[in-house]
């Protein structure tokens, strides 16, 4: 399909959305864990959250997300807030991105707004390095970014699209490095299913591809989210890290809603004797379990002499109370017991047994 087929998949989207109301199905937090794609270690935190805001008397999304970390030792990170109408508008966005070099501080923030005639955007971008600050401004007109999705727009956009559903791929407006309009596409990617706390669940994957120069090679996300928009996991082609769901939100699953069934097996006889492979496992074990004790038995060749003795007394003394007799036989061999004359007690009853007879 042409590009411009995409771009009207884009704006038939756009359509189906209330003009007036946001959606509260999509109103709700995700934290993601930032995961080192060699080590697996958690190395920062993503935090989205989608909230119903006014803005000049209007409904629209509250949109705040931080992602922070630390990569390679060096602390960087992306903080965005932004108002967003319920038809995807970009009214405000703010956006503040740093990395923190000791001795050497990166920030950029750039500040978009959308004026009151609505027929351009004001783009305010400061870069600071340490001390050092440089401050731009330009304004694009809005009939050169249809169906714009900024960052912020971009966060409720994928919401949307596991809600309502994605079907085909749509295209839209996006803004590169250096501010100009480039595209951006949305494609569904095919389901997964994933285990979470014991569960199986399916996820729905969103592709987002941002073509930001002919030169340049596009930015590629693969998102995946769970059936009610939660966000799972989030990946940017060839990055060093990836962002997974630290656990399944509260009102994801209610207790009482799940009914556990427990299968009745019945009750029967057990014949491993019949089951070959049971069978083989018992005799191997055998076998391991006998040359276990003959070797043992090779290395303390005192053992048997040692049980040959307490055989030879025990049954020519054939006392009452063995226990008691093997007792003070076994004493003997402690260098900590008491000394005393040997078997005294196994002899009185040895004696007192004789008598009786």
């Amino acid at each position: 399909m042409s590009n411009e087929t995409h771009l009207i998949e884009g704006r038939t989207f756009i359509e189906r959305l209330d003009a007036a109301k946001v959606d509260t199905r999509i109103l709700f937090k995700d934290r993601l864990l930032t995961l080192s794609d060699t080590t697996g270690k958690e190395v920062g935190e993503l935090s989205v959250m989608i909230d119903s805001a006014t803005y000049c008397g209007k409904e629209c999304y509250l949109v705040q997300a931080s992602s922070n970390g630390i990569i390679d030792g060096i602390p960087v990170g992306t903080n965005i807030t932004a108002y967003v109408t319920p038809r995807l508008v970009t009214l405000e966005h703010s956006q503040n991105e740093y990395v923190n070099i000791p001795g050497k501080e990166l920030n950029k923030k750039t500040v978009m707004t959308l004026e009151t005639d609505e027929d351009h955007y004001r783009i305010s971008t400061t870069n600071s390095e340490g001390d050092e600050e440089d401050m731009s401004t330009v304004t694009i007109a809005t009939s050169d970014m249809e169906n714009f999705i900024s960052e912020g727009a971009n966060l409720v956009l994928q919401r949307l699209g596991i809600v309502y559903g994605m079907e085909s791929k749509m295209c839209f407006t996006s803004l590169s490095s250096d501010n100009q309009p480039v595209a951006v596409t949305y494609s569904p990617l095919e389901t997964r299913s994933v285990s979470v706390q014991n569960m199986t669940l399916e996820t729905v994957g969103i592709e987002r591809v941002i073509e930001d120069s002919p030169i340049a090679s596009p930015t590629t996300w693969n998102t995946f989210f769970l059936a009610d928009g939660h966000m799972y996991t989030r990946k940017q082609l060839n990055s060093p890290v990836y962002m997974k769901l630290r656990q399944l939100p509260d009102n994801f699953i209610k207790e009482e809603d799940v009914e556990w069934e427990f299968p009745d097996f019945g009750k029967g006889t057990l014949h491993w004797e019949d089951d070959l492979e049971m069978l083989s496992q018992f005799l191997d074990r055998k076998d391991e379990l006998k040359d276990d004790h003959i070797n043992y038995m090779k290395r303390h060749p005192e053992l048997k002499a040692i049980l040959g003795d307490f055989l030879q007394f025990l049954l020519m003394r054939k006392p009452a109370d063995v226990i008691e007799f093997a007792a003070d036989f076994f004493s003997s061999y402690s260098a900590t017991a008491e000394l005393k004359p040997s078997f005294a007690h196994s002899d009185y009853v040895n004696k007192s047994a004789i008598r009786s007879e």
